[in-house]
Order: structure tokens, then C-alpha cells, then sequence
């Protein structure tokens, strides 16, 4: 039996299956029968429709970063003025005023490189979660991958983390902080923050549209998250008070492994990322991810009705 896809592309409907019957039936005349049969609610992607809708993700995807720049007075400067202003407040706080250590480093430095990769995740997470309400007036329109939605949220994300990160590189240098090879590492744990973000995003995406309250529910985990997460303090303060049990349990966190990755790859620190424990934490990034996925794929069943 063969199998095929056919996608309507002027309905709110998802994607059907067609069968063609390898042996015709007699009465047939020899003309081979299609069978229509609506697409598993589990089916968690279908990798030739997504490829086949590349052209769909690159228009949403700068769709979303003009939409951003449209109508403000300082336009792509907010993409480090947001960075800038929360290190800025850190440092007074609790660089100044707490006198948190920071490894040796200028707590703005060391503050700044940790906010970058955590902006691009809880932006991502924020932005594609609220997706699919945001573009409803096209959902009941047209067809299309619906996943395409919060991902181009979330990738969109990396031309606000590119303009910052330059301006990093740059205080690193002006700190009289060398920049070596390490370098290379960044993309894989920023690679792995993406794939953090998407999971939350296909997850709270499809929860939000059929549940508007979960919004306030994933305000309170991200918050929970940050504080989790070493970007305004040491991890060495929390390692001398946790017991070992629960400081491998706080090391699974993945924003601790990114975090910790991109200050050891831009600043030198001494704590090398652990590779068992990043390799487990990457495991789970992508068990979470296709939970996410399968999640996503159920809603968007429904998505028409729902929202």
C-alpha cells in the first residue's frame, strides 16, 4: 500500500493521509482506490510537509523581527538595552550592595555573560507560548505547519543574542580578558537553550490556547528558573551549601549547564563544563522536547476551535 500526504492549503484543517490501494479492487475497472484518512493526533511531525513549508518559517521568522522594531523609537537598541539595564541592576544589588562573589571576575562581565544566553531562552519561552493566540487571524485562514509558529519565535530570538554578543566580546576585550578557542563552543549550549526554549514553547503553546491561565503559571516557572540558575550569583556559592544529592539535582537544571558553558567558553573560567553531566542534560532536553512535540501535535487537531 501506498501512502502519501495531502495538505489543505486554504482550510484550518490538519493534513490527511492518503492510501492507494496496491491491487485494485475488479469492480474498479482497473482504477486505483484512495482511501482519506485524517492524520494520527499523535503524529508528532511530518518531516517532508515541514521541509516542503521551509519558505512559510523564513517569512514568519522575519515577520517577527520587524514586527518588533515596528513603531519604537530606539528600534534594534532594545535588543542590548534590555540585557544592559538587568546587568546594571544586578551589579548594583548585588555586586555592590551584597557583594556577591564572582569568581575573580567584573561582576558586570560576569553578570552580562550569563544574561545573554538566559534572555534568548526566557524570550523564546515567553514569545512562542503565546504564538498561536497571537496569530490566530492566520490560523483560521490558511493551513500550514503549525509548529512553524513558536519555533520562528524561538529562533528569532538569535539576531537580539548576535547584536549582544558582540557587545560582550567587547567588554571581554576592554576587561583585558583574551578571547580563544573556547569561543567555538558557544553555539552548542546555545543550541541546547533553543531546544529548551522550543520544548517549553510547543508545550505552553498548545496549554495557552486551550487554557489562558497556564500564561501565569509559566511566569512563576521561569521566574523559579532564574533564581535556579546561576546567571546573578557563583555557582560555587550554592555548591559549599547544598548537600551531593541535591547539587546534582541543581546541576540538571540545563540554563546551569549553559550558563556555566558560556562563561567558560567567553571568560576562561575555571569550571570546564562537565561532560557526563551535559551529556545527560542534553538526554533530557530532548526526551522533553518530543514530549513538547507530541503535546503540540495533539492541539493542533483543534487549534481552530480552541482559539
Amino acid at each position: 500500500m501506498e501512502e502519501d500526504i495531502y495538505t489543505a492549503p486554504a482550510t484550518g484543517l490538519p493534513s490527511v493521509r492518503i492510501e492507494q490501494n496496491s491491487v485494485p479492487a475488479a469492480d474498479d475497472g482497473g482504477v486505483p482506490r484512495f482511501v482519506l484518512r485524517p492524520a494520527s493526533r499523535w503524529e508528532v511531525v511530518d518531516v517532508r510537509e515541514l521541509l516542503g513549508s521551509w519558505h512559510v518559517f523564513w517569512a514568519f521568522l522575519w515577520r517577527n523581527i520587524f514586527r518588533r522594531n515596528r513603531q519604537t523609537l530606539l528600534g534594534p537598541l532594545w535588543f542590548v538595552i534590555t540585557p544592559l539595564a538587568k546587568m546594571l541592576l544586578f551589579t548594583f544589588a548585588l555586586g555592590k550592595i551584597a557583594r556577591l562573589p564572582s569568581e575573580g571576575i567584573p561582576y558586570p562581565l560576569f553578570t552580562f555573560a550569563a544574561l545573554l544566553p538566559w534572555e534568548l531562552f526566557s524570550t523564546g519561552v515567553s514569545r512562542s507560548s503565546e504564538s498561536l493566540v497571537t496569530y490566530e487571524h492566520i490560523i483560521t485562514k490558511v493551513y500550514f505547519p503549525r509548529v512553524i509558529i513558536p519555533a520562528s519565535e524561538v529562533f528569532g530570538g538569535l539576531v537580539d543574542f548576535a547584536i549582544s554578543f558582540a557587545l560582550l566580546l567587547g567588554m571581554t576585550l576592554a576587561y583585558g580578558f583574551p578571547l580563544t578557542s573556547r569561543l567555538l563552543a558557544v553555539p552548542g549550549f546555545i543550541a541546547l537553550a533553543l531546544l529548551l526554549s522550543l520544548a517549553m514553547g510547543l508545550l505552553f503553546s498548545g496549554l495557552h490556547a486551550r487554557y489562558r491561565d497556564t500564561s501565569r503559571f509559566l511566569l512563576y516557572l521561569i521566574q523559579f528558573m532564574l533564581y535556579a540558575t546561576p546567571v546573578a550569583y557563583s555557582q560555587t556559592v550554592v555548591a559549599k551549601r547544598l548537600p551531593g544529592w541535591l547539587l546534582t539535582l541543581y546541576q540538571l537544571n540545563p540554563m546551569y549547564q549553559v550558563v556555566e558553558g558560556v562563561r567558560w567558553a567567553v571568560l576562561s573560567t575555571a569550571h570546564a563544563p562537565d561532560l557526563r553531566m551535559l551529556s545527560i542534560v542534553t538526554v533530557l532536553v530532548l526526551a522533553f522536547l518530543a514530549i513538547g512535540a507530541a503535546v503540540f501535535a495533539n492541539t493542533e487537531h483543534s487549534i481552530v476551535d480552541m482559539i
